[in-house]
C-alpha cells in the first residue's frame, strides 16, 4: 500500500481532509496515492500535515529513476 495513503488513513483522515491540512488539491492528493510525481514543495506539504518528517521522505516518496540519454551520434546510427 501506499505510505501517503497508510499515514493518512491512520489518522483517521480522508484524502479531502489532508488536502485541505496540506494546502493542496484533493486532485493532487489522488494522484500522489495513485503513484504519480510531484513537487519538492508538494512533498513537503504533505509530510508535514502528516507529521512526517522530511527526512524520511524517501520512505513515502521513492525517488525518481534517473532516465538514460542516448547521444545524437548514437541516436541518428539508430534511425538509419
Amino acid at each position: 500500500m501506499n505510505r501517503i495513503r497508510a499515514a493518512r488513513q491512520a489518522l483517521g483522515w480522508t484524502q479531502n481532509e489532508l488536502a485541505e491540512k496540506s494546502g493542496v488539491s484533493p486532485r493532487t492528493i489522488h494522484a500522489i496515492e495513485k503513484g504519480s510525481t510531484c513537487r519538492q514543495a508538494t512533498k513537503r506539504r504533505i509530510l508535514a500535515a502528516l507529521g512526517v518528517p522530511w527526512e524520511m521522505r524517501s520512505e513515502y516518496f521513492p525517488m525518481a529513476r534517473a532516465v538514460r540519454r542516448v547521444p545524437a551520434q548514437e541516436e541518428a546510427q539508430q534511425s538509419a
